[in-house]
């Protein structure tokens, strides 16, 4: 009865350490994609926040975006933030489009406009890469004209594997 009571205990002791370091494994990708969260909802608040004037700040979709239904899929953390200049603001939505792409530039991030771009709208992409070496992107948008009020931006975190 002494012999399988020691059994029972290395068995009890050897299944608990595993579940020890598997768990330590999940928490490991679960503080990744937390991570990748806070910072990409930083990156958007700062935006936010070089915007001139009296601007309406409609509420952020802060969202888990997947590359598939695979158990290998990657994942990321993304934030898409729209906002309409005040009324009447003569070019509003130009003066916070450079706005949000100089802070960008200033802060390191790589930028180009796109081809998407055309004569009523403006469209950037800007590439960063964190401390890692992992790959940022954040595509801005923004209306053209002197009554132009729409400015909305998506901040992308790079990809993880799926916790």
């Amino acid at each position: 009865m002494t012999r399988n009571r020691h059994i029972t205990r290395g068995f009890a002791a050897l299944l608990l350490a595993s579940l020890i370091t598997l768990g330590g494994c999940a928490m490991t990708e679960d503080s990744k994609i937390e991570q990748y969260q806070r910072e990409a909802q930083t990156i958007a608040g700062e935006l936010v926040a070089v915007v001139p004037g009296n601007t309406e700040v409609l509420p952020w979709d802060s969202s888990l975006g997947t590359g598939g239904g695979t158990p290998d899929a990657q994942v990321w953390w993304q934030v898409s933030q729209a906002m309409n200049t005040a009324e009447g603001m003569i070019d509003g939505a130009s003066r916070a489009g450079e706005a949000i792409a100089e802070r960008l530039r200033t802060d390191g991030w790589d930028g180009a406009q796109l081809d998407r771009s055309d004569a009523t709208r403006a469209v950037y992409g800007f590439n960063r890469d964190d401390e890692a070496g992992d790959g940022w992107y954040v595509e801005l948008r923004y209306r053209l004209g002197e009554n132009g009020r729409g400015v909305d931006f998506i901040v992308v975190s790079p990809t993880t594997p799926k916790p």
